[in-house]
C-alpha cells in the first residue's frame, strides 16, 4: 500500500485564503467594473509573497468634498486585519495595507533604517518593516530613519506588553516606557552589596517594560541616571527577606572591545588587543554609560590600557582582569605576550595585572 504525497500548501496562498475568508465577513469584494470593495493580491514572485489588501473603487464616483474612498477605507481595513492577528504595514506612498503572519522570532527590533533602494527616492532612506517587508517610513537621511524606527520599536514593544498583562498595569506600562527611553534589547543585573554584582542577562524590551511597571505599581522609588535605571526590592534568603537593587541598561550596539571607552587609546592598545583576541582570550565588553564614573560592564574580560592614563610618557601598557573573566585566563597572558614578541615585566604592579610592551621597545 502507498500513500500519495502529501500537497504543501504555500505561505503565501494560506495567507491569502485566511485574510480573504475574515475580511469577505466585514466587507464586500471588488468586482471589476461592477463593485467597488477590497481586493487582496501581491506583485512578487518569490515565497512567501508580500500580500497586501487594497479599496478599488472604479463604480462609485467620489462625493466632492469627502476623502476618497480608499482614505476612508484603509484605518477599517487595517483595524480588522490586526484584530485577526495579523501583523500589518501602510506605505506612505500607497492606499496598500501589507499584511502577514507574525513571525515565529520576533525577537529584536522590527524596524530597520537602511538607504532606499528606489531611484526616485535617493539619497533618502527608508524604515523597513522587516515582519511584512516593506518600507513605512521615509527619512532624509540615516540619522532621522533611525530615530524613527527607534520610535516605532518602541511603540510595538509597548503595544505587546499591553496585550501581555492586565489593565491595571498600563498606566505604569507607559512610565516605564519612558524611564528606558530607547533600546531593544536590555541587560538585568541584580546587586546584593556594593562589591556583589550578578552577571548582566539580556532580555527583550518587553521584559524590562513588564518589570519596570511592576515595581512602580509594587510603590518602589525607580530612579534613572543616564541609561541606568534601577530600584530596589525585597526577596527571601536563608529564611531572611534581603533587600537587593536591580539595575537595568541597555544593551550597547557598539560596546568598548577591550578598553575602556572614558580613555584614548593607541595603535599599540589595538594592537596588543588583537594579539590576545587571536589566542583566544576574552576582552571586556564595556556598554552604555550608566553614571559619571563607570559604563556597563557587559563581558567580563581582559582590558588593554596604558600603565597611566594621564601620561603618555609612562612606558608600557596594562593588561588586567576586569570582574569575574574566564579561569586562568590571566595565566596565559605573559605566554601569548611573548610568542609574539612582545616585552613581559615579570613583577606585577598589581595582582591578576601584567605590564607589556610593544616588540620594538620589548
Amino acid at each position: 500500500m502507498t500513500t500519495a504525497p502529501r500537497r504543501v500548501v504555500p505561505a503565501s496562498v494560506a495567507l491569502h485564503a485566511r485574510a480573504h475568508t475574515m475580511l469577505a465577513e466585514h466587507f464586500r469584494e471588488y468586482v471589476p467594473g461592477r463593485q467597488d470593495g477590497f481586493g487582496i493580491t501581491s506583485h512578487d514572485h518569490t515565497e512567501p509573497r508580500r500580500m497586501f489588501v487594497r479599496w478599488y473603487s472604479d463604480v462609485e464616483r467620489p462625493e466632492p468634498g469627502r476623502p476618497l474612498v480608499q482614505e476612508r477605507m484603509r484605518p477599517e481595513l487595517v483595524a480588522a486585519l490586526e484584530r485577526a492577528g495579523f501583523v500589518v504595514a501602510c506605505p506612505p506612498d500607497s492606499w496598500d495595507v501589507h499584511f502577514a503572519d507574525r513571525p515565529q522570532d520576533d525577537s529584536g527590533p522590527r524596524y530597520e533604517p537602511k538607504p532606499s533602494d528606489l531611484p526616485f527616492l535617493a539619497p533618502k532612506c527608508l524604515v523597513v518593516d522587516r515582519w511584512t517587508r516593506v518600507h513605512v517610513a521615509i527619512a532624509q537621511n540615516m540619522e532621522m530613519a533611525r530615530a524613527v524606527a527607534a520610535r516605532m520599536d518602541r511603540q510595538q514593544a509597548l503595544t505587546d506588553a499591553r496585550k501581555a498583562t492586565a489593565p491595571y498595569l498600563w498606566p505604569h506600562l507607559e512610565r516605564a516606557d519612558e524611564l528606558l527611553g530607547d533600546g531593544m534589547r536590555w541587560l538585568r543585573q541584580t546587586v546584593e552589596r556594593v562589591t556583589q554584582y550578578s552577571a548582566p542577562v539580556q532580555h527583550e524590551r518587553l521584559d524590562a517594560l513588564v518589570d519596570v511597571a511592576n515595581a512602580l505599581r509594587d510603590g518602589e522609588e525607580v530612579t534613572r541616571a543616564a541609561r541606568l535605571v534601577q530600584y530596589e526590592t525585597a526577596h527571601a534568603q536563608d529564611g531572611r527577606v534581603a533587600r537587593y537593587q536591580v539595575r537595568w541598561v541597555p544593551k550597547a550596539e557598539e560596546p568598548a572591545v577591550g578598553y575602556f571607552p572614558g580613555w584614548k587609546r593607541s595603535e599599540e592598545q589595538d594592537a596588543a588587543i588583537a594579539v590576545l583576541v587571536a589566542a583566544g582570550l576574552t576582552p571586556v565588553q564595556y556598554g552604555e554609560k550608566v553614571d559619571a564614573l563607570g559604563h556597563m560592564c557587559e563581558v567580563p574580560g581582559f582590558m588593554v590600557s596604558a600603565r597611566e592614563v594621564s601620561d603618555k610618557w609612562v612606558d608600557g601598557y596594562h593588561v588586567s582582569a576586569i570582574g569575574k573573566s574566564v579561569p586562568g585566563q590571566q595565566e596565559r597572558v605573559p605566554e601569548v605576550m611573548r610568542a609574539a614578541g612582545w616585552g613581559v615585566d615579570d613583577a606585577q604592579d598589581w595582582p591578576e595585572t601584567w605590564t607589556v610592551r610593544p616588540p620594538e621597545k620589548g
